[in-house]
C-alpha cells in the first residue's frame, strides 16, 4: 500500500485506487511472462476527451480538450535496435530501428502509429533507441476518448523516458504522435 498517494494522485480518485493497484500488478505479471524478470520502467499516457471542437482540429481548426483518467500504461525494459509491444489483445510486429520509412501498407496501425512516432522524435533529434514492452489500456478504443493518440504518446514517452531522461516536453511528444 505504499504508492497509494502516488495512484490517487494520479487518477484523482480514491475509488481507483484498488483497481489501479490490481492493473499495475497484473501488467507486471504479463511482462514477467512476455519477456522474464528484470528491471523495468513504468509509463502512463492519459485519454482525452474533445469537450469542444471535436475533429476539427483535423481541419487547423481549434479544440479544447481535456485529460480524463483513463490511460495506457507501459512495462518497459531497453533492447537494443527492436522495438517489441505486445498491446492487450493487438498483435503487434516488431520494428527495426534501422528501417523507420515510412511504409503505406501500415496505415492505420499499431506499427504504423510507432514507426511513426519513433521516425519523427529521430527526425527532430532525439535519442531513440529500443526496448520491449506490455501495453494496457483501459482508454475505450472507438469512444471518442483518444485510445490511438494515448498509444502514440506512450510510445513517445518511453522513448523519452529511456533514451532523453524526459526532457522532451509534452507539447512536442503530443504534436509527434
Amino acid at each position: 500500500n505504499k504508492h497509494n498517494q502516488l495512484l490517487e494522485d494520479l487518477y484523482e480518485d480514491s475509488s481507483l485506487v484498488n483497481y489501479q493497484k490490481d492493473r499495475y500488478a497484473n501488467a507486471l505479471d504479463k511482462f514477467i511472462e512476455l519477456y522474464g524478470d528484470e528491471n523495468v520502467s513504468i509509463y502512463s499516457a492519459a485519454g482525452r476527451s474533445e469537450i469542444s471542437g471535436n475533429h476539427t482540429d483535423h481541419q487547423h481548426g481549434c479544440v479544447l480538450a481535456g485529460s480524463i483518467n483513463l490511460d495506457a500504461i507501459g512495462v518497459v525494459a531497453r533492447q537494443d535496435d527492436v522495438i517489441n509491444v505486445v498491446s492487450d489483445s493487438f498483435n503487434i510486429k516488431p520494428i527495426y530501428l534501422n528501417d523507420l520509412d515510412k511504409k503505406d501498407e501500415e496505415e492505420g496501425t499499431s506499427e504504423g502509429l510507432i514507426r511513426g512516432v519513433v521516425s519523427k522524435l529521430k527526425e527532430l533529434g532525439y535519442n531513440i533507441g529500443g526496448f520491449k514492452a506490455f501495453i494496457t489500456s483501459d482508454v475505450l478504443v472507438g469512444a471518442g476518448l483518444s485510445s490511438s493518440a494515448a498509444f502514440e504518446t506512450i510510445i513517445g514517452t518511453i522513448i523519452d523516458g529511456l533514451y532523453n531522461d524526459m526532457s522532451i516536453d509534452m507539447v512536442t511528444i503530443a504534436k509527434v504522435g
